[in-house]
């Protein structure tokens, strides 16, 4: 059966300071979402067992991989692998929007909106 998700439903969630995420869909095996990063605040480099799939939407900034440091524009996509420390810094003056995809799901994230969910 389909299931369809339209972007204002989407659960809404602040994964750290300055870094809006949209659960667009979630299945059993993976998950995409939405991000909007706000410039010049950092995201702290973290790692976890999903692989990641990116897709840099609008905006630019700093791609951390591993020891890689890169800066990528609009357009660009990228892969993270489970368990490898990365994160993304949004540079210039408006803030970047990147759609990623998590496998498996990131529990972490749909155990936060279902409990800001369970509040309203």
């Amino acid at each position: 059966m389909a299931k369809i998700v339209k972007r204002k439903d989407a659960p809404k969630l602040e994964t750290v300071a300055g870094r809006h995420g949209e659960i667009l869909m979630a299945g059993e095996k993976c998950m995409m979402m939405i991000n909007t990063i706000d410039p010049g605040l950092p995201t702290p480099p973290h790692s976890h067992p999903h692989e990641q799939i990116g897709y840099l939407q609008e905006g630019e900034g700093d791609l951390y991989i591993g020891d890689e440091k890169i800066h990528i524009k609009a357009q660009c996509s990228f892969v993270a692998p489970g368990g490898v420390s990365h994160n993304f810094d949004a540079t210039g003056d408006k803030p970047a929007v990147l759609i990623e995809c998590f496998a498996p799901p990131r529990e972490d994230y749909l155990e936060c909106v279902k409990k800001d969910a369970k509040k309203k």
